[in-house]
């Protein structure tokens, strides 16, 4: 059988070190290096590959990776989805000097970050159990939360950031949104052809940031396309019997129900939903 190649990259400056530091203290394992030591594969606690690349850019990575992946930028985050986190988390605490922060929001879902010897930022996240009809309640409800955290708000006001290094009101919105946007094309396949293999375009939302320019453009359209795009899934969940039972296996190896693709894009909106309210009350607005 062909070795799957990874569809995420990370540049580091040191392949051992970095090697090293994934394997001790995430259980990851490298298989595979090339002779001179610029590239490794790292195989994750979920059975998906990622390559590790040394920073040096006359090193064409093309034949190791597939032909769309995913590369964060310097210090940025990325996510992997995994299991029994709350352990490694109270595992981790112990390493001295190590960079560790645990987020848990009640019914949805838990996220360790983890910073590697890069400035990488590791996002692991844990899905935690919520009812069907909490799941959708809580996507219902997105709508009117994001309509309400912007009520009152002048143009100038979707400038206002909540710390330095942040994201403007005006980009959270755009990235939210643009977040539901990409997860319904997945869905829509999802619903109509329940089962069929996907393939699985990864998103950078710095990149979707600088070429769809968030920093400048006017939100209420977008706004009204927010309301609309979950108003017509709603529509659909309530029309089809068994939708949130209906799935894609994603790059032929993960299974994804309606139902964790609807909870995922639910409780994302509403944590950065919560950073607006956050901004404005920075700002006392």
């Amino acid at each position: 059988m062909e070795r799957q190649k990874p569809n995420l990259l990370l540049r580091v400056k040191n392949l051992d070190q970095t090697v090293k530091f994934y394997s001790d203290v995430v259980g990851w394992y490298s298989d595979w290096k090339d002779v001179n030591k610029r590239i490794a594969r790292l195989n994750l606690s979920n059975g998906e590959p990622i390559a590790i690349i040394t920073e040096k850019k006359d090193l064409d990575c093309s034949p190791y990776l597939e032909k769309i992946f995913s590369e964060p930028l310097p210090k940025g985050k990325f996510y992997i989805v995994t299991k029994d986190i709350e352990n490694l988390y109270l595992r981790l605490k112990k390493i001295n000097q190590l960079k560790v922060e645990l987020i848990i929001e009640e019914g949805f879902g838990q996220t360790l970050f983890i910073t590697d010897p890069d400035g990488y930022i590791l996002s692991l996240w844990e899905e935690l159990f919520l009812p069907d009809n909490e799941i959708l309640e809580l996507y219902r409800n997105g709508i009117q939360m994001l309509e309400d955290s912007i009520r009152g708000l002048n143009e100038k006001d979707f400038d206002l950031v909540r710390a330095k290094g942040k994201w403007s009101i005006r980009q959270t919105i755009f990235h939210l949104i643009d977040s539901d946007i990409t997860t319904l094309h997945k869905i829509k396949f999802a619903l109509a052809e329940s089962g069929r293999d996907y393939i699985r375009n990864p998103y950078d939302p710095n990149l979707w940031e600088l070429g769809t320019n968030y920093r400048t453009r006017k939100v209420n359209k977008t706004i009204m396309l927010f309301r609309y795009l979950r108003e017509h899934v709603l529509e659909l969940c309530e029309e089809i019997p068994d939708a949130l039972n209906r799935s894609v296996l994603v790059n032929g190896s993960s299974k994804e129900e309606v139902r964790n693709m609807i909870k995922m894009v639910a409780g994302h909106a509403r944590g950065h939903i919560q950073q607006i309210w956050e901004t404005r009350t920075v700002h006392k607005k």
